[in-house]
């Protein structure tokens, strides 16, 4: 089954893949879109260490 992730979503998880990292949309997002409806949120795991997350992205929240 293929998951419609949201560009913003799927930009933050090829970032990360570029690096060599593993990224995966996970969590509720997944099971909404399963059932057809519209996920509030969109949740991500990777194995990226928190440092590595901040030097990936020009802005963030730590």
């Amino acid at each position: 089954m293929k998951i419609n992730i949201p560009q913003r979503v799927q930009f933050i998880i090829n970032q990360l893949e570029k690096q060599g990292y593993e990224a995966f949309a996970v969590g509720g997002c997944v099971r909404d879109s399963i059932l057809g409806r519209k996920p509030n949120d969109w949740d991500i795991t990777t194995n990226a260490l928190p440092e590595a997350i901040v030097k990936s992205f020009n802005h963030t929240i730590p």
